[in-house]
């Protein structure tokens, strides 16, 4: 590998049982009571495992009725220590009537709102996986502000797990700005611990290192039991529009980095509604090896109702090989084989050519940024030529856009005819 790849790659790399545990109510009654309560006939619940609420209610006769307290829910643990609220010595409740009626049981508590364990738990269950405020076609703007939605990791299944890794993390990206190593996105996950958000890299790289970012957050999830995080993701404004898939995945340790539950993945639809416009007059063109340039006029439009601070064209050109090298794999064209030329003020001036993050050759038009106001329209005038050593038939896929304040427009694709 010759020192100009070696030198673009060096580039490109540095851009929970309850009821055991709880206790019957102590119910201290004088001798008077014990007698007035066999009087009434009523049988006790002799079951081991009824509820304090389930004991005979005393009765008194309406002329003197006693103020009674309800009797505690069979669902609350009531501590040994508190006294029952039951007639005392000093005020013997008088005997009631005789009564056919049963006693009524006591109520049933109600059911719980959230799943209880036996209700989640499932033959053949095991770690499921949800997102809650992030949907399938939802808009995400490039270089807006924070999409806010939380993941939810539930045991479905009898297996405890002892550490689970949450990781959420964005797929490969068709719309990344560069891609050349790998298309990831840019931009910014973070996740609440506490009352902090800990900021992570938005995407997944080539490897697995991303695993890394759900150390901090790892958590046992026994069965049944269930654990939400809070996220929330920012886009930088270089992200072409595009289908963003985001994933959120577990995995036992960031050592091992198994994976022990099914991955969901959620389709996000980025789109950019302040990416300028382009236009291209002069194509296709026709170049001379070593003695004409085909001309081209490019035109940016700010088409949004906010000023461009900073706009820059840009113009690539992907690798070509040398046809006349006869090795297709490692002999590239060269920045010095691709002559750019500016118009600037009336005179002609040489415009910079190296490679950029996707191994292109592209120029260096840091010195044509300018401002750009809303529905205004600037242009560039470009000279683009090749040097000798290039035959007949070999073309160019010349890509011309632009940047406004970091936002992409829409490429457009021109190929000139190369002869001589």
């Amino acid at each position: 590998m010759n020192a100009s790849v070696i030198n673009r790659f060096a580039k490109i790399v540095t851009a929970g049982s309850a009821k055991g545990r709880s206790r019957r109510l102590a119910l201290t009654l004088p001798l008077a009571a014990v007698i007035a309560t066999g009087a009434v006939g009523c049988t006790p619940d002799t079951s081991t495992d009824a509820a304090p609420s389930a004991a005979p209610t005393l009765s008194a006769p309406a002329a003197a009725t006693a103020p009674s307290t309800p009797a505690p829910s069979a669902t609350t643990s009531v501590p040994a220590a508190t006294p029952a609220a039951t007639p005392t010595a000093e005020t013997p409740a008088p005997a009631p009537a005789p009564s056919t009626t049963t006693p009524a049981p006591a109520a049933k508590a109600p059911a719980a709102a959230a799943k209880t364990p036996a209700s989640v738990v499932k033959p053949g269950g095991g770690i499921e996986i949800r997102f809650d405020g992030l949907n399938p076609g939802q808009r995400i703007e490039a270089g807006g502000g924070t999409v806010a939605f939380s993941v939810t990791w539930t045991n479905t299944g009898t297996k405890r797990y002892d550490s689970v890794v949450p990781v959420v993390a964005s797929q490969q990206y068709d719309g990344a700005a560069c891609g050349f190593i790998g298309r990831m996105a840019g931009g910014t996950i973070e996740r609440k611990e506490g009352n902090t958000w800990k900021q992570f890299p938005l995407s997944q790289g080539t490897g697995m290192d991303y695993v890394m970012g759900g150390r901090s957050a790892t958590f046992p999830l026994p069965s049944g039991a269930s654990r939400t995080i809070q996220y929330r993701i920012h886009l930088d404004a270089d992200n072409g529009p595009g289908t963003l898939p985001v994933e959120a995945a577990a995995y036992d340790s960031v050592t091992t980095i198994k994976q022990i539950a099914t991955k969901k993945v959620v389709d996000t639809k980025v789109v950019d509604t302040h990416m300028p416009k382009v236009t291209v007059s002069g194509g296709p063109g026709a170049l001379v090896v070593g003695k004409q340039a085909a001309q081209y006029t490019v035109k940016v439009t700010n088409p949004t109702k906010a000023a461009f601070r900073q706009v820059t064209p840009t113009i690539s050109l992907p690798n070509v090989v040398d046809p006349k090298s006869g090795d297709y794999t490692k002999h590239f064209i060269e920045a010095a084989d691709l002559v750019v030329e500016v118009q600037d003020h009336g005179q002609w001036r040489p415009v910079t050519v190296d490679h950029d993050c996707n191994d292109n050759l592209a120029i260096n038009a840091d010195s044509l940024q300018r401002a750009l106001p809303a529905g205004a329209t600037t242009e560039y005038t470009f000279r683009i030529g090749v040097d000798k050593g290039w035959t007949t038939g070999n073309k160019f896929n010349l890509s011309f856009g632009a940047t406004a304040d970091q936002h992409r427009a829409t490429a457009v694709k021109i190929t000139p005819t190369v002869t001589g």
